[in-house]
């Protein structure tokens, strides 16, 4: 079929709209073709075109010819899912206050980082490519301006978030490729929410009969996170979506205060706008201008959930 040249237009726009790199591996720094999906040379219908590096074009062609690449299977219908997925990704990055997250993941000790992960994740989590440093790559000091290299050539919107702490290397057990810690979709959507403060709520129902009580944060009309806090016997057992912690028990100060502490602190780390505190009747719980929890919480025993 007759190659049907491009307009200088399209070709701007198919590298703009795919941030100037292969949509299947998203390496910088290496040269493109303009892919035709369906083969047709002269079919320049931007839906048919996918940017591609000189590497995964070739191997889309001739997937025999590079058995040491690492897309042996990048059929056409791989390739389409990859374009749109890259290009929905890039236009939302570039926006102001974009639904995607930038994560980065370190690891080693303390004193001896060995290497680094950057993500870039939907807010709902799903990751949809990442780079990895490594001290072959260069001392930690210059991983810093290739982070933020990466985030500022994608969008100067983009949120970034350190997941706390220095974490070992852990494994698959079934691909035995390494794993890697992203935001849930819940921590994502306060971070890249701008309008957090004015439209976030969190609201604690304490049980007047029982050491419990439940802590719950919306935004606008959608659940972001719950929690629950109860005394079971020597410890404080604090429960939410993806998290877990037992705290023991101490002399001092009294129960009901350790208590307090450990609900605010978590409802200040979601620093919801605005705090509802209710307890009574569930369905039309009395509205409390501070927490305060009852006696029942000083009593020696076991209280289940």
């Amino acid at each position: 079929m007759p190659r049907k040249k491009l307009a200088p237009n399209v070709y701007d726009r198919m590298l703009a709209s795919n941030a100037q790199v292969c949509c299947v591996c998203k390496r910088r720094g290496i040269g493109v073709n303009i892919h035709h999906v369906d083969h047709d040379p002269s079919n320049n219908d931007p839906e048919n075109l996918a940017v591609l590096c000189v590497s995964d074009h070739d191997t889309h062609h001739r997937p025999a010819a590079n058995p040491a690449l690492t897309h042996l299977e990048l059929s056409a219908s791989e390739i389409r899912r990859y374009k749109s997925e890259w290009e929905a990704f890039v236009e939302e990055a570039s926006k102001p206050d974009p639904a995607v997250l930038a994560v980065v993941n370190v690891y080693g000790s303390e004193d001896r980082l060995h290497s680094a992960r950057l993500l870039f994740q939907w807010v709902d989590g799903p990751i949809i490519f990442q780079r990895v440093y490594h001290l072959l790559d260069g001392p930690p000091d210059t991983w810093i301006d290739s982070l933020f290299s990466e985030i500022v050539w994608l969008g100067n919107g983009i949120k970034l978030a350190l997941v706390d702490g220095v974490l070992d290397v852990a494994y698959c057990p079934h691909c035995h490729g390494s794993l890697c810690n992203v935001v849930t979709p819940g921590a994502a959507r306060m971070l890249t929410a701008h309008d957090w403060p004015e439209q976030s709520i969190g609201s604690i129902y304490v049980n007047p009969e029982q050491p419990s009580l439940a802590v719950h944060i919306a935004y606008r009309t959608d659940p972001i996170v719950s929690a629950s806090l109860h005394k079971c016997g020597r410890d404080l057992h604090l429960h939410a979506d993806n998290f877990d912690e037992r705290r023991p028990i101490t002399r001092r100060p009294s129960v009901r205060s350790q208590a307090m502490s450990l609900a605010m602190r978590f409802l200040s780390e979601w620093r919801p706008g605005k705090i509802l505190i209710g307890t009574g009747d569930p369905d039309t719980p009395e509205l409390m201008d501070q927490l305060r929890l009852p006696r029942c919480w000083e009593t020696s025993g076991i209280t289940q959930r």
